[in-house]
C-alpha cells in the first residue's frame, strides 16, 4: 500500500513557514510544498504585474526552497504560464485580471474569489494534474484559534465527488493540532535565530490596514501608482455608485451615501489610536503582528540582517 502523499500548501507568510518549521523539528515530512504565484514569474524574475511583496518572494527564493531541498521535499512553484488565472482567460497575473475587466478585488470574512480563482482553483488543478485518482493529505497554516475557519472557511478546499481525473483530497491543519497560534510560531522562529516572514498577501488586497498601504505608498511608489489606477478605473456600479479598495460610501440617514474615499484620501486619514489587544490563545500581551512590508519583521534583522544569513541558519537546522 502506497503511504499517504501530503501536501504543504505554502501561502509564503509566518504562518506557513512555522507549519514548515515546526514538520522538521518533528520529523513528519511533507513530500511536496506548493507555493501558487498570483502573478507572473515573480521568483525568478521581476513581475510585470502586482502580486506579492517582494519580502515574501524573497524569503521563498532565498529561505524556503533551499531548506526544502536540504531535507529532501521537493518545492513546487506554480507559476502564471502552466496555470494561468481562470484557465479560460489565460490571464498572466491575477492584476492583469482585474484590470482587464475593469474590476477591483470585493472581499469579504466569507467570500473571497482572489483566493479562490488565484489559489485554490490552479492549486487543485494542479493537484489533479499530478495525483489523479490517488488521495493526498494536504496540510493548511490556519494558526490555533482558527477552529471556525478551519470548519467553515470556503478557501480551505471544497469536498468533491471522487473522479478518476481527480485527486481525493483530505485536509489537515497542523498548526491547530499543535496548539501554535502567529504569538507561538514567531517565537519558534526567533529562537532558532531566523528572519520572521511578515505576512504574505497581495500588494492590492483589500484587507490591508491603513498602516500596509501606506508600506506600499512609501516603499513601493511604482506599484502603489497601478494599484490606485485600477480603483481610480474601475466604472461606477449598475446603481451609480463608485466603489474602492476599502469599500464604499456609507449610507446616510436619508439614503445617499458619502463619497466613496479613495486609496489616495483614505491613506491620508489621521488613525485612531490603536489598542494592543491580548493574544486569546496563548495569553502574549500583545499579539504577533500581521503587517505587511517590503522585507521581513525589523526587529528580526538584527539577527538575521541579510537574507543570505538567513539562508545559512536555515541550512542549519
Amino acid at each position: 500500500m502506497n503511504a499517504l502523499i501530503k501536501i504543504l500548501s505554502y501561502g509564503g507568510g509566518l504562518d506557513s513557514y512555522g507549519a514548515l518549521l515546526d514538520a522538521i523539528d518533528r520529523g513528519e515530512l511533507p513530500d511536496y510544498v506548493v507555493f501558487c504565484d498570483v502573478s507572473n514569474g515573480s521568483l525568478t524574475a521581476d513581475p510585470t504585474d502586482p502580486g506579492e511583496w517582494p519580502g515574501t518572494y524573497r524569503h521563498i527564493r532565498e529561505v524556503v526552497a533551499p531548506l526544502c531541498a536540504k531535507h529532501g521535499i521537493r518545492f513546487e512553484y506554480i507559476d502564471t504560464d502552466r496555470y494561468p488565472i481562470r484557465r479560460a482567460g489565460n490571464w498572466r497575473s491575477l492584476f492583469a485580471y482585474y484590470r482587464a475587466k475593469g474590476q477591483i478585488p470585493v472581499c469579504s470574512k466569507r467570500f473571497r474569489n482572489c483566493t479562490a480563482m488565484a489559489k485554490v482553483e490552479r492549486f487543485e488543478r494542479w493537484l489533479d494534474d499530478t495525483f489523479p485518482g490517488q488521495t493526498v493529505e494536504v496540510w493548511i497554516g490556519f494558526e490555533a484559534g482558527e477552529e471556525d475557519r478551519a470548519d467553515s472557511d470556503p478557501n480551505a478546499g471544497k469536498t468533491r465527488k471522487p473522479r478518476a481525473d481527480r485527486a481525493i483530497r483530505i485536509n489537515r491543519f497542523p498548526l491547530i493540532e499543535r496548539g501554535l497560534c502567529r504569538c507561538r510560531i514567531e517565537k519558534m522562529v526567533r529562537a532558532k535565530g531566523l528572519a520572521v516572514p511578515r505576512k504574505s498577501a497581495c500588494t492590492f488586497c483589500p484587507f490591508g490596514k491603513r498602516c500596509d498601504w501606506r508600506s506600499l505608498r512609501d516603499q513601493l511608489p511604482e506599484t502603489w501608482g497601478k494599484v490606485v489606477a485600477l480603483e481610480a478605473d474601475k466604472p461606477l456600479t449598475s446603481n451609480g455608485v463608485k466603489m474602492g479598495l476599502k469599500g464604499q460610501g456609507r449610507l446616510r440617514v436619508d439614503g445617499s451615501r458619502a463619497p466613496t474615499k479613495l486609496l489616495p484620501e483614505w491613506t491620508a486619514m489621521v488613525d485612531q489610536e490603536a489598542k494592543s489587544a491580548p493574544c486569546g490563545h496563548c495569553g502574549a500581551a500583545v499579539k504577533a503582528t500581521k503587517s505587511t512590508g517590503v522585507d521581513y519583521l525589523a526587529p528580526a534583522r538584527k539577527a538575521a540582517p541579510r537574507a543570505s544569513q538567513g539562508v545559512q541558519l536555515a541550512l542549519a537546522l
